[in-house]
Parts: structure tokens; sequence; C-alpha cells
């Protein structure tokens, strides 16, 4: 949230706020998980608002993700007039100024580590990189979701599962600087474990040792055509299996006004789905 931007209740911003809040979920639902829109005439009254889910979400589970994330936008940043919120499945922006299609080249905002290590961490994370490089070009220029997702086998018994995503409105060229800087950040937060999380405003990467994505639907979403093109069939429609390993959480200062709570990113979205 930002600290030194609010809004006035009953205000025109926040009747144009509340507008915004509340198509966004059933819009972006409709829309294969992406959505924005502005409310209002001029500013300083002018709202303008981004809703997107995670590629392999589907539309229903797109729909409730955003509308729990709308209603605690409320709690999370009262009065604030710039704000971002993140599930495991989606997440919400909104602001008084457009950011719509932005480049955001800084430091990531915040990073998670899980606390368990890999066997043969040099093998692992070469892997990790050549894997992340590959979701990193096709998330950016091979995906009209601007989404990638895949895996390669690091053992006869391990698989190293990985995602890469940016918002819509960002260009291909953006996407991939974003993406790029992210994965630089991987060895020094999350250098020989078993997975970790890294978020910046327009792009996100995840790293795990087990199938935290819907490989058909995220195949589907990768391809320009109706059909999926093939692939595994692990995972399920949801976000992903909760998983019990313990994590380090690394937290940057924001560079823009954002909110992310930790407690969003562990899974609250699935725990919820689950109710």
């Amino acid at each position: 949230c930002s600290n030194n931007m609010n809004y006035t209740r009953g205000s025109a911003f926040q009747a144009n706020l509340d507008a915004i809040l509340s198509s966004l979920p059933d819009a972006a639902a409709a829309s294969s998980g992406f959505a924005e829109n502005t409310t209002g005439a001029a500013a300083p009254d002018k709202a303008y608002g981004l809703a997107q889910c995670r590629g392999d979400v589907g539309a229903s589970d797109c729909r409730s993700c955003l509308n729990d994330t709308a209603h605690e936008m409320a709690s999370a940043c009262p009065g604030q007039k710039n704000a971002m919120l993140i599930y495991e499945g989606c997440m919400l922006r909104y602001s008084n100024a457009s950011f719509f299609g932005d480049p955001y080249t800084s430091n990531p905002i915040f990073q998670l580590a899980n606390d368990e290590n890999v066997t043969q961490p040099e093998r692992f994370m070469s892997l990790l990189g050549v894997l992340m490089s590959n979701l990193t070009r096709e998330a950016a220029y091979g995906s009209p979701r601007r989404f990638a997702a895949g895996e390669v086998q690091q053992t006869s018994f391990v698989t190293l599962y990985g995602l890469a995503k940016c918002t819509r409105d960002t260009s291909a060229a953006n996407c991939k600087l974003c993406l790029a800087i992210l994965v630089d950040a991987i060895p020094k937060c999350c250098n020989g474990k078993q997975g970790g999380r890294i978020f910046s405003p327009i792009c996100q990467l995840r790293f795990e040792i087990y199938p935290f994505y819907d490989a058909l639907a995220a195949q589907a979403a990768m391809s320009p055509a109706p059909a999926p093109r093939g692939g595994p069939v692990n995972g399920s429609d949801l976000p992903g299996p909760r998983n019990t390993s313990k994590w380090t959480c690394l937290a940057f200062p924001p560079p823009i006004s954002a909110i992310i709570d930790q407690s969003k990113l562990s899974y609250v979205y699935l725990r919820k789905r689950a109710r």
C-alpha cells in the first residue's frame, strides 16, 4: 500500500474504485484471466485497475480468487490510492494514476526461499538456469498470455518444475527484461534450495521440485492454438498442492506502492478453495 496517498471515505475516487473492484473479477474470468479498467472522468478522482489470474487457473477459480482479493483490498489497504495484492492464483492492482504498460526494471520487491536444500546443488542450479531462461523467452515471446511453465529432470527421482509470467499489458521486451532480472536474483535468494518465488510488480517466477501447476492447462495457455499441444498431465486445476516445507522470507523495500502479504503467498488461495 502507499502510505502517503489517501482518499476520503465517500469521495468520488472511492466510488470509482469500488466500481472497478466489483467489475474486474467477472471481466477477467470472461477474458481468459485478464482485465484492466478505468473509471472516472478526470484526476484526481479517476481510478485505474488491473486483474490477472495465473495462466493455468480456470475461469471459475479465477473469479473466486479475484473476488476474495477485491474484498480484502478494503481491509488490507484502507483509504489508500495505490495498492497491489497477490494471491497464489491471481493478482489485483489499482491506482489513481495509470500504470498500464509501464516498464519495471528495478530489483525484485519480494522473495521467498524454501529452507530445504537439494542434493547435487551445482547440477540443480545449472538445470534451473537453463529452465528459467527457456521459460523467460517463452513467456515473453511465445505465449499469448505472457505465461510459461515447464519441467526438467534432475535425476531419475527428482523433477524440477518452473513457472514464469508477466502481466499481459507488458510488452514482450519489457517482460523478458523483467524476468531476466528475477532470474539473476535466484542465486542470491535461493541458491541450492528446493524451491523459490520472486516477485516484481509486472513479473513473477517460481520453481519447485514438485508439480504446483496444472500441466495440461498450462500447455493450453502457452499455445496460440485453441487446443493444448499435449504434454504431462500431472497436477490439478487448482494452483498446486499444499507444501509443508519450511520457507525463509527475504523482503526488500518495495520501490513502488505495493502490498504483498506473506500469508497470501503461502497457499491461502488453495486453502480457501478447499473449504
